[in-house]
């Protein structure tokens, strides 16, 4: 998605509850380097989204603010569906 969409939409890893080095490891093992990355250590960003585990993803619109969410695994063809709803 970040190299297909790059130029239109960011995407943010929040990995939370855990210490940046098992982050850094985690995002290195599974290749997840050219995404960027917000590490929240105490929850309070999965806290303030009600999110309670992974995989969840938030989406927020840059010019309005007005989030989306969806709790649960999209797979590939979700999340590109998601995606480019956003984008056109």
């Amino acid at each position: 998605m970040a190299r297909q969409y790059g130029d239109q939409v960011t995407i943010v890893g929040v990995p939370s509850l855990d210490n940046v080095g098992a982050m850094r490891d985690f995002v290195e093992r599974h290749g997840l380097q050219d995404l960027r990355h917000a590490a929240d250590v105490d929850g309070v960003v999965w806290k303030a989204n009600g999110i309670v585990g992974q995989p969840a993803w938030v989406f927020v619109d840059g010019e309005t603010g007005e989030q989306a969410q969806h709790l649960g695994s999209l797979g590939e063809e979700g999340l590109t569906e998601v995606v480019e709803q956003l984008t056109s």
